[in-house]
């Protein structure tokens, strides 16, 4: 047998389990035995057998109750049970099969018989088990098109939205260009510049689409390396200068020197972005956005301290309720509080680095109250000193 089945043997009588003990792993099974009830329920929760052969009278607790408590289980109630008895009491064979048992043997042991009955019983197991693996995948694969299936009306609901609406804008300013030919120059220059923002909306909906579609079919290949958090913050926030000039708010940074990450730098400066994007479009003019960059350490269930560097971006907006809360990173979620700016959100952001934090093995989440704003935080692992010596070394 290529694997070879586990029997448990059961008996108070050790001459039987010794002839039986031999008789089988002469076949090549794998044998294990007991001469009681309470030790028989002890070695199942250790270790499952693929059939038991179970003595019918032993005293403390006989076959029939171990059968009880065995069928009473989720976990041990498929294992079949053939019974070992001298007795020919049919009422007594009733009731066994009446618990749960498949079979009985009769004692003294007649080895063609005895294998017939344990290769019918194994192979009949054996089917219910692929079988009940076969539907637990059928039920997953429906699952999984269920979902699929609720995700492509969500997309062609937003794709009907989102791109159909400054589609026609688009198509309206060009009819006017082609065919206005009194346009002012200043009319010109912004039907223009609407073109451009508008087109610009258009490809930031397709790549987070297609950025979804990449991570969910696991297409993007992580490369971690140590990182310096604290820069790749920097970078961020001088990039959203300007925008961040336009509503007249304020970065406050504290970043904590030497916070190096063991992370995938790519996915770390889009998981920032968005933290930081977000904070833009929800916080009300004239406010300030902390950006706050720390190491911290934990130590979980007695292990060696864990350490991290944790990422916060919190905003003076107006918050998150406990519903909003809840669908947070879930896809095409659109929340009940709204840019301040009238920028645009597709409600992909958040589920795309979630998804992208879950791979790099790190942590991300949100603690808000509704009117107080929001501190979005990720912790990442940091980089260990050997890892930071061989970064240097390649460098």
């Amino acid at each position: 047998m290529e694997h070879p089945n586990h029997i448990l043997i059961v008996d108070d009588v050790q001459e039987n389990i010794h002839l039986l003990g031999i008789m089988l792993q002469k076949r090549g099974f794998v044998v294990t035995s007991c001469m009681s009830g309470a030790d028989a329920l002890e070695k199942v929760g250790i270790q499952l057998p693929d059939l038991i052969l179970l003595d019918i009278s032993m005293p403390e607790m006989d076959g029939f109750e171990v059968t009880r408590r065995l069928k009473s289980s989720a976990i041990t109630r498929d294992i079949p049970i053939i019974f070992l008895t001298a007795f020919t009491d049919k009422k007594r064979i009733v009731e066994g099969f009446e618990l749960g048992g498949v079979d009985y043997i009769t004692k003294p042991y007649n080895a063609p018989e005895l294998f017939a009955r344990l290769r019918t019983h194994l192979e009949l197991k054996h089917t219910k088990d692929l079988l009940l693996q076969r539907n637990q995948e059928l039920q997953e694969a429906n699952e999984k098109l269920h979902q699929l299936n609720t995700d492509k009306d969500e997309l062609l609901g937003i794709v009907a939205h989102d791109l159909k609406s400054p589609l026609s804008a688009i198509r309206g300013i060009a009819d006017a260009l082609v065919n206005d030919t009194t346009l002012p120059v200043q009319d010109i220059k912004e039907f223009n510049q609407t073109i451009l923002d508008t087109s610009d909306r258009m490809f930031s909906l397709i790549a987070e689409l297609l950025n979804a579609n990449a991570i969910e079919r696991g297409g993007v290949v992580f490369t971690k390396r140590p990182v310096s958090v604290g820069e790749t913050m920097r970078q961020i926030v001088q990039q959203y200068g300007k925008q961040a000039e336009t509503k007249a708010i304020s970065f406050n940074l504290v970043i904590e020197s030497g916070a190096i990450a063991y992370t995938d730098d790519f996915a770390l400066y889009q998981i920032c972005d968005n933290f930081v994007s977000n904070a833009l479009k929800y916080s009300p003019a004239e406010k300030a956005i902390a950006v706050r960059v720390t190491t911290n350490s934990y130590n979980t269930n007695g292990q060696a301290a864990h350490q991290v560097v944790r990422v916060e971006v919190q905003d003076q907006g107006p918050g998150l309720s406990e519903e909003d809360q809840m669908k947070l990173f879930g896809k095409f979620m659109r929340l009940s509080a709204r840019p301040t700016g009238g920028e645009h959100s597709t409600g992909l952001g958040l589920s795309i680095v979630k998804k992208l934090a879950e791979a790099m093995g790190a942590r991300i989440g949100c603690q808000s109250a509704l009117g107080s704003g929001a501190t979005f935080f990720l912790e990442i692992p940091c980089a260990t000193a050997e890892q930071v010596a061989e970064m240097s070394v390649e460098a």
